[in-house]
């Protein structure tokens, strides 16, 4: 394979990998809202609490 075909190959593969990197950081982004919110859920949850 000549040094234009790797690139080519390389290049596929990489595109291939920042769609997969892509998806997984929507779903941490997602995933971190989620904890966020239920820490914000926590903490209004033990405040309450303690005003018992």
């Amino acid at each position: 394979m000549d040094n234009y075909e790797q690139l080519k190959a390389d290049n596929k593969r990489l595109k291939k990998q920042v769609e997969q990197l892509s998806a997984y950081n929507s779903y941490l982004e997602k995933e971190l809202e989620f904890a966020q919110a239920t820490i914000q859920r926590l903490k209004e949850a033990n405040r309450e609490a303690v005003n018992i």
